[in-house]
């Protein structure tokens, strides 16, 4: 299992992490399945 923390710049905004989820995704070696996102905090959410 791998983290990704973002850090926002102000308290609403978009933060694309495609580049850090397609980069986990290639060191975990994994070729076919599934990527499990989660998001643990309260008021934000995840838009795929």
């Amino acid at each position: 299992m791998e983290q990704i923390r973002v850090r926002t710049r102000s308290p609403q905004c978009l933060e694309d992490i495609t580049r850090q989820v397609n980069e986990a995704v290639r060191r975990s070696g994994v070729e076919e399945g599934i990527c499990h996102l989660f998001v643990p905090h309260t008021t934000a959410g995840l838009v795929i």
